[in-house]
């Protein structure tokens, strides 16, 4: 099963031809006009002989794209396909790897490293992103029913949810970071595993942070949250082994973050910026098995 509603979102109508989506990218690319990445020299001239357009720099010669230095860097797809993908990426539950390569007609394994390409993205800007205000942190666990706790659930996986929170109490920015050497419903995130998450994530000179590491004694809204994360990547992806769990749930809460901007537009753009920030990853080190480090290896 992939998308509950099998809804295909057609892109935005900004973006109809191949030359608007280059023209947003160099766009976003430098907002503030065109910087050599060699010289930081700002005059350039542009060859438009090629696919993709050239700038080459007054001063050095160097020639660079607007696609360098992000994820469709090295691409041989149309930028459409690229930019519905980031569509459907967006979609309330997101979207397989096998539903993507149907819908915008490309292999199976194109899609996966699509995909995979914009959890990277995400990824890195969910290391940077640092928690700060009202920050409260569970020791909780994904991967398993309540309905069901008296069962034995070896799939569940020990986490870490930190978040700021409204006036009002509710999760605002959200972060769940797995453990993945601990499996299983009874394994949980030790106190020392606690005090490195707050650590690495959270800004703790400016804020006010309440840990919760007993598993009768949580903060209830964001044990939601981690629930709710679970039951909408269960119902696209079906079942997540460790290796990739992470980018998953880096996908969950950055769509959860986005979704408070509102606006699909907004959301769109947030998400392209990201695409162009961060370099894209090679194929080879994107399918390693390198899940996240204990906590506890980096405290």
């Amino acid at each position: 099963m992939e998308v509950n509603t099998g809804i295909i979102v057609q892109p935005l109508h900004r973006y109809n031809r191949e030359q608007d989506c280059m023209e947003a990218l160099i766009a976003m690319k430098w907002p503030n006009g065109f910087v050599c990445p060699r010289c930081a020299y700002t005059r350039c001239s542009q060859l438009t002989s090629r696919r993709i357009p050239l700038f080459e720099c007054g001063k050095c010669a160097h020639q660079t794209s607007a696609l360098v230095g992000t994820i469709f860097e090295g691409t041989r797809l149309p930028l459409l396909k690229w930019f519905h993908a980031l569509e459907l990426f967006l979609l309330p539950d997101g979207i397989s790897a096998m539903r993507l390569h149907r819908v915008i007609r490309v292999t199976y394994k194109t899609a996966w490293l699509m995909l995979h390409k914009i959890r990277h993205a995400v990824g890195e800007f969910d290391a940077r992103e640092i928690l700060s205000g009202d920050v409260k942190v569970n020791s909780d666990t994904y991967g398993y029913d309540p309905s069901r706790c008296k069962l034995s659930q070896p799939h569940a996986s020990a986490v870490i949810a930190g978040c700021t929170v409204t006036e009002s109490g509710e999760p605002e920015q959200v972060k769940i970071q797995l453990i993945p050497h601990k499996r299983g419903r009874e394994n949980r995130a030790t106190r020392h595993e606690l005090t490195a998450f707050i650590n690495d994530h959270v800004d703790a000179r400016i804020s006010e942070v309440h840990s919760f590491p007993l598993a009768f004694q949580l903060y209830s809204p964001l044990r939601k949250v981690v629930r709710e994360a679970w039951v909408s990547l269960k119902s696209t992806y079906i079942a997540l082994g460790p290796k990739h769990l992470q980018a998953y749930l880096n996908e969950y809460t950055l769509r959860r973050r986005l979704y408070l901007l509102g606006a699909r537009e907004a959301m769109h753009e947030k998400l392209l910026c990201l695409c162009v920030a961060i370099p894209a990853i090679p194929y080879s080190q994107l399918i390693m098995h390198h899940p996240s480090r204990p906590l506890s290896a980096v405290a």
